[in-house]
């Protein structure tokens, strides 16, 4: 395990869920090259971020589960309810990065935690544990959903911050509203660090067909938004799209995975979909790869197809026109930012209802994948550099 806990470990990233992740990788990867030195991260999965090679620019601290015992789960559930000290499980499961107060300041860059329920109560508790040892927060790269800033508890929460910086318009206006007017110097808008990102050349898998070959990356996160009036109405999108593409191109459909993590593996929507069509020889998998490397084979596609929010990042930040198969704030966000609209852009899967809603979204994309193109090559750049900006705010 690299762990070196020293002193010159100026930031410590925090809510890291592992590198299995790759969005999660990438903000690891593309923060400290912005933030330059060696910074220490807390990991949830620190084996994922060794074998994905982050421990060659990290210090990687393994963060200790808390929910792995029972009884311990028990206590500090007690902790909470009884004591209002979410802060101790925290202690607990941070404990491998003490003494807190070497570093300069701990940034929570889980990116879109601020939209689920169920980090709520370990972000808080993060926030609590590190200002009882004097050491600043910083909220990196967040999007967050509207409807979350209307608990107190979760404003209390955001408050406490040294500053919070969106990596989308709707969760900046979300937060300058919501939060109190003294919080309004400390909330900035920037691109996701993950746009800075540098692609690592690697080998395209057999049967990739370069300048005709368009990438899908499903998740099987948005099944969970699936409406409840049309079941199997998403996957029917995805076979309807490909059976399209294949019968009017001469296109290779590249399916690429960006999550794997155990509960949330898109290898398994993705293999259904590569069993259904392998035998057209049309129809090829990417295998499992570092967020580098996935960078630089979405680069190298037409076009592509995403579900995953840092895949369409991959994607928009080398010039690869993109629909987005959104299902949270991040994605339309994202969206209207760089085109100044969502129609066209995003697809949501909360308004599928016919079988060829997507394949409709796909032919609009391949009208309008010039003039995207273009509007990447345009604004990109500068989105990269202003995602340098993040050092200046955090010294």
């Amino acid at each position: 395990m690299t762990f070196n806990n020293s002193s010159i470990n100026r930031y410590l990233m925090y809510m890291h869920a592992g590198s299995a992740n790759h969005g999660c990788e990438a903000i690891v990867r593309s923060l400290s090259a912005i933030l330059g030195g060696r910074s220490a991260v807390l990991s949830n999965n620190p084996a994922e971020d060794e074998a994905a090679g982050l421990g060659d620019i990290c210090d990687i601290i393994p963060a200790r589960h808390y929910e792995d015992s029972l009884l311990r789960k028990a206590y500090y559930y007690a902790c909470r309810k009884l004591l209002h000290r979410p802060d101790m499980q925290m202690d607990y499961a941070y404990r491998g990065a003490a003494p807190y107060g070497q570093y300069d300041c701990a940034l929570s860059i889980g990116g879109d935690n601020y939209c689920y329920d169920d980090a709520l109560v370990n972000l808080r508790g993060a926030n609590i544990l590190f200002a009882k040892n004097k050491v600043p927060t910083a909220l990196v790269g967040c999007s967050v959903e509207p409807d979350i800033l209307k608990r107190p508890e979760i404003v209390e929460d955001l408050s406490m911050y040294k500053c919070i910086i969106a990596r989308e318009s709707t969760s900046y206006e979300a937060l300058l509203q919501a939060l109190p007017d003294k919080m309004s110097d400390r909330i900035f808008l920037l691109p996701d660090p993950a746009f800075a990102l540098k692609p690592a050349e690697c080998a395209a898998p057999e049967g990739f067909k370069e300048g005709h070959t368009i990438g899908i990356n499903i998740s099987p996160m948005i099944l969970n938004y699936e409406s409840a009036d049309r079941p199997g109405i998403i996957v029917a999108n995805y076979k309807h799209m490909i059976e399209t593409i294949l019968s009017e191109t001469s296109d290779v459909i590249m399916l690429i995975p960006h999550v794997v993590t155990p509960l949330s593996d898109d290898r398994k929507a993705i293999r259904t979909l590569y069993d259904l069509y392998s035998d057209t020889g049309r129809v090829i998998m990417m295998p499992d790869a570092p967020a580098e490397q996935l960078k630089y084979m979405i680069s190298r596609c037409r076009l592509l197809i995403a579900a995953r929010t840092h895949a369409s990042i991959a994607a928009y930040s080398t010039y690869v026109p993109t629909l987005v198969v959104g299902y949270s704030v991040k994605a339309a966000g994202i969206a209207v930012d760089l085109f100044g609209q969502r129609e066209g852009y995003v697809c949501p899967v909360q308004e599928l209802k016919k079988d060829t809603d997507l394949t409709d979204g796909y032919m609009w994309l391949e009208a309008h994948a010039d003039e995207q193109r273009d509007i990447l090559k345009k604004k990109i750049p500068e989105w990269i550099a202003k995602t340098g900006r993040i050092a200046e705010i955090l010294t």
